[in-house]
């Protein structure tokens, strides 16, 4: 029985070994880190191909793997790199899921944010709806912006004020 049982464990890893010894590094470490950006308003409104967040005090960024960043941009540095560099967001207009928080749970509404300008109190962009509605006029929400190759954050995260 014990010998068996030595065999049977003997067998799977002969098995296993060469999967082992083949296996590739799954992490390509040789590609730009990409961030994504969210943007929390305290009000704002979506009317036609208008979309105005309120009180956005600044913006959050994060990366996923292999650079894992994270950190926040004031929201002047952030409207000043939109249109620098050659994978700009203006370049390639991002898409973008505006999330709502309502008392019955979020409503989102998925959005191609194609420019943005900065007002006193807010900032305003030009969107083409994807997919979902969103009430005119809203309180709470957070914009989640797709990813951008390194270039973006780099120009911006000089100063943060």
């Amino acid at each position: 029985m014990r010998f068996r049982a030595i065999v049977g464990i003997f067998t799977v890893m002969l098995t296993l070994a060469p999967g082992l010894v083949f296996a590739e590094h799954v992490i390509d470490d040789s590609k730009e880190p990409r961030y994504m950006f969210v943007l929390s308003g305290t009000s704002g409104s979506l009317k036609g191909d208008t979309l105005t967040l309120n009180g956005v005090p600044n913006v959050i960024y994060f990366s996923d793997r292999p650079v894992r960043a994270a950190g926040h941009l004031s929201l002047e540095k952030f409207v000043e790199s939109w249109n620098k560099g050659s994978d700009s967001f203006k370049a390639d207009p991002p898409n973008a899921t505006l999330s709502v928080l309502k008392k019955e749970g979020a409503r989102n509404v998925v959005v191609e944010l194609i420019s943005l300008e900065q007002k006193p109190g807010s900032v305003v962009f030009k969107v083409a709806v994807l997919e979902g509605m969103s009430p005119e006029s809203f309180k709470m929400s957070s914009l989640f912006i797709d990813s951008v190759v390194a270039e973006l954050p780099a120009m911006a995260m000089g100063t943060l004020y």
